[in-house]
């Protein structure tokens, strides 16, 4: 027969599952914001400890947060103003270009396109390709999917809000929450504090990685624009390293325009180049040297950073370059100490027997 107290445990255990089932169902649209809250906390603490230091924790937690909000939206408006000069640039010597005394136009750049790409897709048995109909189509899905791009953008702003919000009550309470979180983690304290250190260790090596691969992709950018002959090449090349930076954007938002300049000048073998030259090897740069420098940090294999990386954006979205390495570091220790309880439990269980 059982007591009471066993049904009060019962049902006091249902209610707290489907307490945190609700929390998670709540949390569930603004995780990003929580990811990034979290990550920016990391990212900052060293600063943080400072300010702290000095005026205090709530104050500290203030300036903490203005440094961050500084760092993120100063360059996000160089970017924003550079990218507005490049399309008027662009668009001003697309208007007053000339090819052999002929009048440069979009419609004439998309015929020469066209006659160029036609030939070379006849060969691999594209017969059927028409640029004209490739860009129209794209429009189209373009128009067709706006209403949910100025959905994801809305709320883009929304979780960042959120998520700097976040950002400054984990600094200001920081002190106060190290403790519960250890208390919590079903493991022992040593380990509990292990676990937390790989990831506060895996999210500046990755921020690391980032920072280096953007420089070496700005450099790359701005010695390409000045072998060609671009102008202000030590100004994109900072504003590429800037762009490098920002998941999902990149340094094509600076060598698309150039390249279609390059060929508004009757310069195609040049605008090819730079596509292929961004495309194939500033793009790339990214997947190849981010592993091996987060590996060589935190000592994990470059193959396997390198999935979490890509795991990540696939499942995460752009917080996942950050989320997808510390994931597999957790992981990767929980295991770790799973083998070494087996280990002393195998022992134990010998003696016994």
């Amino acid at each position: 027969m059982y007591s009471i107290e066993r049904y009060r445990k019962i049902v006091f255990g249902v209610v707290c599952g489907l307490l945190a089932i609700a929390t998670f169902w709540l949390a569930l649209p603004l995780w990003s914001a929580f990811a990034w809250g979290t990550v920016l906390a990391i990212l900052v603490f060293p600063l943080h400890t400072k300010f702290r230091d000095r005026f205090g924790h709530s104050i500290g937690a203030a300036l903490s947060t203005l440094a961050t909000l500084i760092f993120i939206i100063v360059p996000l408006a160089l970017i924003a103003i550079a990218a507005v000069a490049q399309t008027r640039s662009v668009a001003t010597q697309l208007q007053n270009a000339n090819v052999n005394g002929e009048r440069v136009t979009i419609k004439k750049l998309v015929d020469d396109a066209d006659a160029l790409i036609k030939p070379a897709l006849e060969q691999i048995g594209i017969k059927d390709f028409d640029l004209h109909v490739a860009i129209e189509q794209s429009f189209e899905t373009f128009s067709a999917s706006l209403p949910s791009i100025i959905r994801s953008g809305l709320i883009g702003i929304l979780s960042f809000v959120f998520a700097i919000l976040l950002l400054f009550f984990i600094l200001r309470d920081a002190h106060r929450m190290r403790e519960p979180v250890i208390e919590l983690m079903p493991v022992p304290r040593d380990k509990a504090e292990s676990i937390l250190k790989s990831v506060y260790d895996t999210v500046h090596a990755t921020f690391f990685s980032t920072v280096i691969v953007a420089l070496i992709q700005g450099s790359l950018l701005g010695v390409a624009f000045w072998f060609l002959g671009l102008p202000a090449p030590l100004i994109w090349a900072v504003a590429g390293a800037i762009l490098s930076m920002i998941p999902f954007m990149g340094t094509p938002i600076l060598w698309v325009p150039a390249s279609i300049l390059l060929a508004s000048r009757g310069q195609w073998v040049e605008a090819i180049g730079l596509a292929l030259f961004g495309a194939f090897v500033i793009g790339i740069v990214d997947n190849i040297l981010k592993p091996f420098i987060i590996g060589a940090r935190v000592k994990l294999h470059p193959i396997a950073v390198f999935f979490a990386i890509v795991g990540g954006i696939v499942a995460l979205g752009p917080v996942g370059v950050l989320v997808g390495p510390v994931l597999l570091s957790v992981v990767l220790g929980a295991i770790a100490i799973l083998r070494e309880m087996a280990e002393q439990q195998e022992p134990e269980n010998t003696m016994e027997a």
